[in-house]
């Protein structure tokens, strides 16, 4: 096994168009972190992706590609399936992950389109293999923590070197011209979240309190909970590398350290 990497990253459009120095810095600080990037496969876990009313969806097509638009770019991401981790980590979890097609399993027309959450992490990245977990926002923390294990598992099991991207924003109303409207849970979620980080461990994040979560709007908690059992599994912690928030929403950069 080798886990070559293992990120947060945020998908903000403001990390492409860099409107203003704090976007700046954060771009340049994640082309400094995946620079040297030279995984094989990379798993990316989503916020944004295909919902299931049960079940956690993985993406099982042949093909990946998107399109998106921001004010000044447009991002083309074409890529291979990693079929062989999909079915390791379906497997690892159970009946509850879903394996989804379009069209066919295989072939030219097996094309799931990628959404903004995969897209713009992956603008930093290679055309490695990659495999797309679209979060599950349930409220059953233990099963969140348990696909995290689960994940960890398979990289571990296998012999080539694979990145994990954990796609993540954090709290969506910070500001009443956002369109989320003003709520002061977004600051206590921001705060909690960043102190997490600055400690290098989620240890207790599945406990958040969910009015908190429920106000501050974050598309983060449940993939950070799913890193919580990650980083217990393998016995990483994090670091963080940039925060801040952009109008009305916060984004934030770490890595896994040994």
């Amino acid at each position: 096994m080798v886990l070559e990497r293992l990120y947060v990253i945020p998908h903000g459009d403001e990390i492409i168009d860099m409107p203003d120095r704090e976007s700046k810095e954060m771009h340049d600080k994640i082309i400094e972190i995946t620079r040297d990037d030279n995984s094989d496969s990379i798993i990316v876990l989503t916020p944004h992706g295909m919902t299931l009313s049960s079940g956690i969806p993985i993406i099982n097509t042949e093909n990946l590609y998107g399109e998106y638009s921001t004010k000044t770019a447009k991002l083309v991401s074409k890529h291979k399936t990693d079929k062989e981790i999909v079915r390791n980590i379906a497997a690892e979890f159970g009946k509850e992950m879903v394996t989804v097609n379009f069209a066919t399993s295989s072939g030219p027309l097996s094309v799931f389109p990628e959404d903004f959450g995969t897209i713009i992490p992956l603008t930093f990245f290679g055309n490695q293999k990659i495999s797309i977990i679209s979060q599950p926002r349930i409220s059953d923390t233990e099963k969140l923590m348990r696909l995290g294990r689960n994940i960890w598992n398979t990289v571990d099991s296998m012999d080539i070197k694979i990145s994990v991207i954990f796609s993540a924003d954090q709290a969506h109303t910070h500001s009443k011209s956002g369109p989320y409207g003003f709520s002061e849970y977004a600051k206590l979620y921001e705060d909690r979240i960043r102190g997490y980080f600055e400690r290098g461990s989620l240890q207790g994040l599945e406990n958040m309190e969910q009015g908190m979560v429920v106000e501050a709007k974050p598309d983060s908690y449940w993939n950070m909970v799913i890193l919580n059992g990650f980083l217990k599994s393998s016995g990483m912690q994090v670091t963080m590398d940039y925060h801040y928030v952009e109008n009305y929403f916060g984004m934030m950069l770490a890595h896994g350290i040994k």
